[in-house]
Parts: structure tokens; C-alpha cells; sequence
């Protein structure tokens, strides 16, 4: 008999603030997005505004100043649900300058990186700037891998990114087959081997990309055991929160 899902998930990878980036325009789709993470389970939510040059470059001041406005706003909506703050940053050349200036791109006031590239990207540029990442002093946290093409053609490049250091995070969505089959299937391989370290939803909004993860939680429960499933949708991304290594 398969075993009850009996934790509550912490959504390491939302857009959930307003006004700031691609995600909602406004406090009432933020608070809606809360109702549905709430609703699907979720208990934590890990706030990743874009740091993008066509999106959002705002200072870390003026974001926590906005975080913790939003905070107060929501408190009455879901009083149980925990908020943190971290940055998904769009990798470019100027990225190692940045992080060397410290101006808090890391998930929380940890070491990890939630970092992402184009699609297209070139698997020698973004195994270079993992590298370039880790000599740092920093954790590469790879956001929504299945949508690079380069290492979807090529899975053995997952394996060869998780033993330089990086960690694997996927999509909600993208688990239980709304990216495609092929998609799924991809992801499917990679948590066959335990590959995959954590799941967030990436939503954006409370519509087409609602904060939702609990259809996702019930496949993995399902397919590959309840302890994986509170790995990667619990128990690392409260590790990275903490600045705790995953392997310990």
C-alpha cells in the first residue's frame, strides 16, 4: 500500500511577487497564488523574482523593502504559510562580477544559486559558467533543466553537471507531462536515478501557471517512493534554505 503524502511541500521556485518582474501585476493575483499553494499543500514558499536584463535588475534593498511589504499584505490570507526570499538569476557574463560585489543573488543568505540560461543555450557556455560559479565559492541549483535543449539530447550532461556540483531542479508541470512526453519522459529517466534534487512550480501567475504541485507530489509518491518524493519536493529545499550541503 502506497504511503499518504503527510508533509507539507516548500515551493523553492515561484514568481509570486508583484510588480516586480514577468510574474503578477498586482496584490490580488499574488494573494490568489497563496490560496492555491496553500490549498495544494504548500507551506513554504521560496519568492525567485528574475534577475534579467529584460525583466527585473532591481537592487536587493529596494527588493526586500518589497518582499517584506508583500509579506505583511498576505499574512492574513494563509497565516501558516512561510515566506523567503531568493533571486533566479539569468546567467551572463557579468554574473561572477555580480556575485563577487555580493549583492545577495543567492536563495535566502545561503551559497546556492538559482541560476538559468536560455534555451538554446551552448552546453560548453553553461558547463563553463557552472564551473565558473563553483571556483566562487558558490552552489549552482540549475533551474527548470528540461528546457535546455542541449542537455534534453544529451542526458549524460546531467550526470556530469551533478558531480562538478551543481544540483538539479525540474518544473511541477513538467513532471507530470505538461511539457510534452518527451519531457516527461526526460525527467522520468533523471528521477529513476534519483537525479533530480528539487521541484518547483516556476508559476507566474494564478491562470495557466498557477502555484500547483500536488498532482506532481502524487506521481512521484507513486512512481519512485514516498522518501524521494519528500526529498524533492521537502527536505533539500529546506537544506538549501539552511546552506546546508544535499549530500549530508
Amino acid at each position: 500500500m502506497r504511503k499518504k503524502i503527510d508533509f507539507s511541500f516548500v515551493d523553492i521556485h515561484i514568481h509570486i511577487l508583484y510588480d516586480v518582474d514577468d510574474g503578477p501585476h498586482n496584490i490580488n493575483t499574488s494573494i490568489e497564488m497563496v490560496k492555491t499553494a496553500y490549498n495544494e499543500g504548500t507551506r513554504k514558499i521560496v519568492a525567485t523574482p528574475h534577475y534579467h536584463p529584460a525583466k527585473c535588475m532591481m537592487d536587493y534593498d529596494e527588493l526586500y523593502r518589497i518582499f517584506e511589504i508583500f509579506k505583511e499584505q498576505v499574512k492574513d490570507t494563509c497565516p501558516e504559510m512561510q515566506f523567503a526570499l531568493g533571486r533566479e538569476i539569468y546567467y551572463t557574463s557579468d554574473i561572477p562580477d555580480e556575485l563577487e560585489a555580493e549583492k545577495h543573488l543567492t536563495m535566502g543568505n545561503s551559497k546556492y544559486v538559482l541560476v538559468e540560461y536560455q534555451p538554446t543555450v551552448d552546453y560548453n557556455y553553461l558547463r563553463t559558467s557552472i564551473s565558473n560559479i563553483i571556483q566562487m565559492g558558490y552552489i549552482p541549483l540549475i533551474a527548470h533543466i528540461e528546457r535546455y535543449m542541449c542537455i534534453v539530447k544529451e542526458i549524460d550532461r546531467v550526470y556530469e553537471l551533478s558531480n562538478m556540483g551543481a544540483f538539479i531542479q525540474v518544473n511541477a508541470s513538467s513532471v507530470i507531462g505538461e511539457s510534452g512526453k518527451d519531457i516527461k519522459k526526460f525527467i522520468k529517466k533523471l528521477m529513476k536515478d534519483e537525479m533530480v534534487d528539487v521541484i518547483g512550480t516556476d508559476a507566474h501567475s494564478n491562470g495557466g501557471r498557477a502555484p500547483r504541485i500536488r498532482e506532481c507530489a502524487e506521481y512521484i509518491c507513486k512512481k519512485f517512493g514516498y522518501d524521494y518524493a519528500k526529498r524533492v519536493l521537502h527536505d533539500n529545499a529546506e537544506l538549501i534554505l539552511q546552506g546546508k550541503y544535499l549530500e549530508e
